[in-house]
């Protein structure tokens, strides 16, 4: 009888045998609106804030598009859309007010 006769039905049966497995525990990341919000602590009462005004306010039926709300790329999209008419200059001013207001 040859060596492979032998050994091969042996370590198929044990390949199969190890073949099944399963993963007992699992976690998923975290969700964030904005990838800036993942170390502020109390980011969940401020985004329930901007949730609660803007559903008053488009009840009042003067809702709008809330920045607070939307991710970093949501926001970027919706900058590069809005502002076609600006030039460069203009965009870099308002950038340094913004930058200057909110790290105040």
């Amino acid at each position: 009888m040859s060596f492979l006769t032998r050994t091969l039905p042996r370590s198929l049966a044990a390949s199969q045998r190890m073949a099944v497995q399963s993963r007992a525990f699992t976690v998923s990341s975290a969700r964030m609106l904005k990838e800036d919000d993942r170390h502020n602590d109390d980011q969940g009462a401020a985004n329930e804030h901007h949730k609660q005004d803007q559903l008053k306010k488009q009840k009042e039926g003067k809702g709008h598009w809330k920045p607070e709300l939307a991710s970093n790329s949501e926001e970027a999209i919706a900058a590069d859309r809005n502002n076609k008419d600006e030039s460069p200059e203009e965009l870099q001013k308002r950038t340094q007010h913004h930058a200057a207001e909110k790290h105040k």
